[in-house]
């Protein structure tokens, strides 16, 4: 939390390069709907890549690790007015960062009402921010389940908050061999 909510103020503030990840082009609706997202939101993204699947209609999502919003944003504009997206972030700094900008969004988008809400809560228990049984379509999180200590919890929390057929997209970080003392004693890089 203090990290991603006092330490880092915008992207260039990143300590390490371990959050960028090499990626195919976007397509022209997704780079058409980035242009849309606040500056300031765009500012403080600290993710490492983007992965959601098309035909996003009027779909329930939820973004876990959502940060100052940027990627619900784009997906607010996916899914449409009739569509919902949800940020779940532990850091209160990014959280109030996202809930800053909805009316500019929902106002550059021509919507009539908000499709987006940002919670401050941990996605190892996401009933405690009150999301219910099967009530999403989607699931994403971009670079956060590496963070997390309790990766199982997050992803049986996933599996309960998904409706039946519901799917699941992350994009994120791993070590392929065990890391040294050094590397999981400091705190930045751990």
């Amino acid at each position: 939390q203090d990290y991603y909510g006092r330490e880092l103020q915008k992207s260039e503030d990143l300590k390490t390069n371990a959050c960028v990840s090499l990626s195919r082009p976007l397509p022209k609706a997704v780079n058409d709907a980035l242009e849309c997202v606040h500056e300031e939101v765009v500012a403080r993204y600290y993710g490492c890549g983007l992965s959601i699947p098309e035909c996003l209609v009027s779909c329930r999502i939820l973004d876990l690790g959502s940060g100052s919003g940027r990627d619900c944003y784009l997906l607010s504009q996916l899914t449409g007015e009739h569509g919902h997206v949800t940020g779940i972030d532990m850091t209160e700094s990014q959280v109030k960062v996202a809930k800053k900008h909805i009316a500019y969004h929902m106002d550059k988008f021509g919507y009539q009402r908000p499709n987006v809400e940002f919670l401050q809560a941990y996605m190892e228990n996401l009933g405690d921010a009150g999301l219910a049984d099967e009530s999403y379509d989607i699931v994403i999180s971009n670079c956060v389940i590496n963070l997390v200590p309790d990766k199982k919890a997050v992803l049986q929390e996933a599996y309960r908050v998904l409706k039946p057929g519901g799917e699941m997209y992350f994009s994120d970080i791993y070590a392929s061999q065990r890391l040294s003392e050094a590397v999981r004693k400091h705190r930045v890089l751990w």
